[in-house]
């Protein structure tokens, strides 16, 4: 892997980000990796929102891809993200479906499929908008993991952007006790 688009690189050397320990196989990718910095030309991918997006490129060993599988560890719910196909160096499209799973320790407690379509072809893909808004209703998230599909040598990688997460919605014992607390609290006797 090129340390210098390497997650712990970007982040100050830490896998933490907004509450997420993210896998220290992302490549982050941003301004300093343009393709052309003068025109400016071609982005390594096209970013959702501005300037920073991260993918699952420089995973190759020995001829044979690692960056699969890449993990996010986190207790809060993933609601959207946004993905592409990182199609780069005319190589043809990159990966043309990813898979995000809802993960309780190493267990797949739900999954949502997004295609990737090749639009451009040997140019950089614009990214779709994955709902994974069906994960609020999961409990005992611990992280998720993401899985994509080949589509042969140089065909592997995908880029993604905007991932939204939210706090736990609490199960509904726990919500009804804590809704309970309140009441006594407010139907308490006052002294004078």
């Amino acid at each position: 892997m090129d340390f210098a688009t390497g997650f712990l690189y970007a982040n100050g050397d830490s896998l933490l980000y907004r509450g997420v320990v993210w896998d220290s196989r992302f490549t982050v990718v941003g301004d300093a990796y343009r393709v052309d910095s003068v025109s400016p030309g071609p982005l390594y991918g096209l970013p959702k929102s501005p300037r920073y997006f991260v993918g699952n490129d420089n995973g190759t060993v020995g001829g044979a891809f690692t960056n699969d599988g890449l993990l996010m560890t986190t207790t809060r719910v993933l609601t959207e993200a946004w993905f592409g196909q990182n199609e780069y160096y005319g190589y043809g499209g990159g990966a043309d479906q990813v898979t995000v799973h809802a993960l309780q320790g190493s267990t797949v407690i739900g999954s949502v499929t997004l295609d990737l379509p090749d639009d451009a072809l040997g140019e950089p893909e614009v990214m779709r908008k994955m709902d994974t808004s069906s994960f609020l209703s999961l409990t005992g998230i611990t992280g998720y993991r993401i899985d994509r599909r080949t589509q042969g040598l140089y065909a592997d990688n995908w880029v993604a952007d905007n991932f939204v997460f939210q706090s736990a919605v609490p199960e509904a014992a726990t919500a009804w006790l804590w809704l309970c607390g309140l009441a006594a609290l407010r139907w308490r006797p006052r002294s004078a």
